[in-house]
């Protein structure tokens, strides 16, 4: 994951620069979400098709399509970001750069260590919401985005069922 430091430490998503910082981790996000959904594509693919466990397989189709929505709306959002990094600055964020992408990095890092893919969504939804507020240049959006981030991140970690 890139890091990088900033001269307007006290306010996130300040310069052209620091929203491109976000795009990337975005963009490196999605790329392990896709990851994962492969593996759990693999493992659906292996479940029996008729039977006990037949219930279980549809739920989880259900959700890993979901899911792959979710990891194509983000690509779109990162792209937008990148394309339009000097407009989705966020003036009055009075979030520090590296907590944005400290919490960016540290739900990838979950993502790659899940085990159920449902334990995935709130992470995702509130990546995508992190994204959409940042394109829409509202602070109190990502504000809340990052808060939901932090509560799954910490409810992952702690092997906790992830709030809907």
């Amino acid at each position: 994951m890139m890091m990088m430091s900033s001269g307007a430490s006290d306010n996130g998503l300040s310069t052209p620069a620091e929203v491109e910082a976000l795009a990337d981790q975005l963009s490196a996000f999605a790329d392990t979400l896709h990851a994962r959904l492969a593996i759990e594509a693999a493992t659906i693919g292996a479940m029996p098709a008729t039977g006990a466990k037949s219930a279980a397989r549809a739920r989880r189709r259900e959700q890993l399509a979901a899911m792959l929505d979710a990891e194509q709306v983000l690509r779109q959002r990162a792209n937008s970001l990148y394309q339009d990094a000097a407009g989705a600055v966020v003036a009055t964020l009075g979030q520090p750069q590296q907590e944005v992408l400290r919490l960016t990095a540290a739900a990838e890092e979950k993502i790659r260590k899940i085990t159920l893919l449902g334990d995935a969504t709130g992470l995702v939804a509130g990546l995508v919401a992190l994204a959409g507020g940042v394109l829409l240049r509202q602070p109190t959006a990502v504000v809340a985005a990052l808060e939901v981030i932090r509560t799954q991140v910490r409810a992952v970690k702690a092997g906790l069922p992830p709030k809907k």
